[in-house]
């Protein structure tokens, strides 16, 4: 199964102003409540399991990509949003550039490992440049979502 699949259009948010790590977590964990999968109080937890994990190392994986991860009780079904910041946000990264380009995976502790294994499926897609390019370079969701789907083999 390609992560596309675990992708909603309305769980991509691009163009992201300048901001923070912090903020990040907020405005991609809020797209989980717009979307119905998340109350504001499992929004809240999202974000502090999140911020729970970036303290323990950064998911900053360098070329400007970071890919934040967090189990919680409240999702049925392992998710992700994808944001795009073309000025960069500090997260830390192993090689010091800033990530433009966020899949934030959420799991769910009852299938406790899939995020793991869809984390790695995403650090081989972001060797493709031709989809790195296509998502930073997005009008839309459903451009981006496009993209993944295409060149996610």
């Amino acid at each position: 199964m390609g992560i596309a699949e675990y992708i909603k259009p309305e769980n991509i948010v691009l163009n992201i102003g300048p901001t923070s790590k912090a903020e990040i977590f907020k405005t991609l964990s809020s797209t989980f409540a717009i979307s119905g999968m998340l109350d504001d109080s499992g929004v809240e937890e999202l974000v502090r399991k999140l911020e729970e994990r970036e303290s323990m190392s950064t998911t900053g994986v360098g070329k400007g990509i970071a890919i934040p991860h967090a189990s919680i009780d409240s999702i049925e079904e392992t998710v992700i949003a994808v944001g795009v910041a073309p000025e960069g946000v500090d997260f830390s990264s192993v090689d010091g550039k800033p990530a433009t380009v966020i899949f934030m995976i959420i799991g769910s502790k009852s299938v406790p490992h899939q995020h793991i294994q869809i984390l790695a499926k995403i650090v081989r897609l972001c060797k493709k440049e031709e989809l790195m390019k296509k998502i930073r370079g997005g009008s839309s969701a459903e451009e981006v979502l496009d993209a993944i789907r295409m060149l996610d083999n």
